[in-house]
């Protein structure tokens, strides 16, 4: 059977007009229903500033068409938003920073719904100041009648953390949810926010973060530069003992968490630069795990090569003590996000700048590779878009990440890029719900005005 890709832009039909920044997108698939998928994205509520509850994409076909569903409680858009179905029990779980949270604080909550077409706000389960960057994940822990939904959420608080729950399901807004520091080591002053949990379902947990050691510049003035260690920690016991991610130590000190690259550099940007694509920069990090052997782990991550920001993906064998060389190296890729499907085939999502000036694009890009061949990849081009074009409103421009998962063969994955309606821009095809015409290279409203182009959400599909 030949390879199949569907590639959708998620923006409702009903919203033909709408012009806004929705970038920094994530994605949920059901695991006992595909057909079931909840994107998200820097979305606000279609009625207004006086919402008190911001919306997620919601799809009841495998991704085909797309709804808004305003059940966000915390203000009338969603931001650094992620979520996660519970394999057991079907809930949707989220990962938010509340946008009513008071000023100059981050206020971290951690939500769940039991019906995610209902209009009732999600339930609070973790409330907390501090945090940045929860990025969720689940798992299912057990099995039969025992079996539960575990649930994840990485962030930095400002040392890298992982609030977790053995069974979020009934988990309150009291109890259910721990909170653990991962990192051994001193830091300088902070980690990075990017905290990145792969869980396998034998109860193997695998966490992967930045760990500062140095930084130099100025954040406000826009050159901070960091150097970081790249650590993997590790727990076997499903996060169940007494002190969680302990299991993986580093031959070079014996403290848990392996480090898999020293020294990495990178610009930490409070403002994108049109020289950098109007896209901020701070490092990316995301790490998963086969389906069907624990101990062999693929991480990805971007440091400098030269003056070069650079993406890295290196393979581990033997449950992260040991890590290959490259498998595969790109200039200018960001927003990486890397998943491995029942077969053990690493795929490997990313948006690379490419270019300069005006003629400078961002393009984003789907790999594959095989378990037994891990540095040959396919490579299929999902967007090619100019990156001057729209001009950004806010940073991050097309977001701080984005997100690719696997079930059973199958890719599923969400990135955020120009809407602009030129076949040019998606060589291999895309479907829209908005009003568009792809020979004018227009996008219209309801009422048939002509729209300005803007940053969507695009969902897709990849079948091997």
């Amino acid at each position: 059977m030949a390879a199949t890709l569907l590639l959708v832009n998620m923006i409702p039909n009903s919203l033909s007009g709408e012009t806004e920044q929705d970038s920094e997108p994530m994605l949920a698939v059901n695991p006992n229903n595909p057909q079931q998928l909840v994107g998200t994205a820097f979305t606000p509520n279609p009625m207004g500033g006086s919402s008190t509850t911001a919306p997620v994409f919601i799809s009841t076909d495998g991704g085909h068409t797309w709804t808004l569903n305003t059940i966000v409680p915390g203000g009338d858009m969603t931001g650094d938003i992620t979520v996660a179905f519970g394999p057991k029990s079907n809930n949707l779980y989220a990962g938010i920073l509340r946008q009513d949270s008071p000023p100059n604080e981050t206020e971290l909550n951690i939500l769940r719904t039991s019906n995610l077409q209902s209009p009732s706000p999600m339930q609070v389960l973790v409330d907390r100041i501090g945090p940045d960057q929860p990025f969720i994940h689940s798992s299912l822990g057990g099995s039969g009648a025992g079996a539960t939904d575990r649930v994840y959420v990485g962030d930095n608080l400002p040392n890298s953390t992982v609030d977790f729950s053995l069974n979020a399901a009934v988990a309150t807004a009291t109890t259910g949810f721990r909170k653990t520091f991962v990192e051994s080591r001193p830091n300088a002053g902070q980690n990075g926010p990017q905290v990145r949990t792969a869980c396998h379902r034998n109860g193997v947990t695998y966490v992967a973060y930045y760990g500062w050691r140095k930084q130099s510049g100025d954040f406000a003035a826009n050159t901070l530069s960091i150097t970081a260690d790249v650590v993997v920690v590790r727990d076997d016991s499903g996060t169940s003992g007494a002190n969680p991610f302990r299991d993986l130590l580093d031959p070079s000190d014996g403290l848990p968490g392996r480090i898999v690259a020293k020294n990495v550099k990178f610009p930490f940007r409070r403002r994108g630069k049109p020289s950098e694509g109007q896209q901020r920069l701070g490092g990316d990090l995301s790490i998963a795990v086969n389906p069907a052997n624990s101990k062999i782990v693929y991480l990805a991550f971007t440091g400098l090569v030269g003056k070069k920001l650079t993406l890295h993906i290196q393979r581990s064998t033997d449950s992260g003590e040991n890590w290959s060389a490259d498998l595969l190296t790109v200039p200018f890729g960001i927003n990486i996000a890397v998943a491995v499907n029942d077969s053990g085939d690493p795929g490997l999502l990313y948006q690379r700048l490419t270019g300069s000036g005006a003629s400078a694009r961002w393009v984003t890009h789907f790999r594959k590779a095989a378990v037994a061949a891990p540095t040959t990849w396919s490579d299929l081009v999902l967007c090619d878009h100019p990156a001057l074009k729209p001009a950004k409103t806010f940073d991050p421009f097309l977001g701080d990440y984005a997100y690719l998962t696997a079930l059973g063969q199958e890719y599923f994955g969400i990135f955020s890029a120009s809407n602009e309606p030129d076949l040019a821009h998606f060589p291999n095809n895309v479907m829209y719900q908005r009003n568009h015409n792809f020979t004018s290279k227009k996008l219209t409203n309801l009422a048939g005005a002509t729209v300005p182009i803007s940053i969507d959400p695009f969902f897709f599909k990849f079948t091997p």
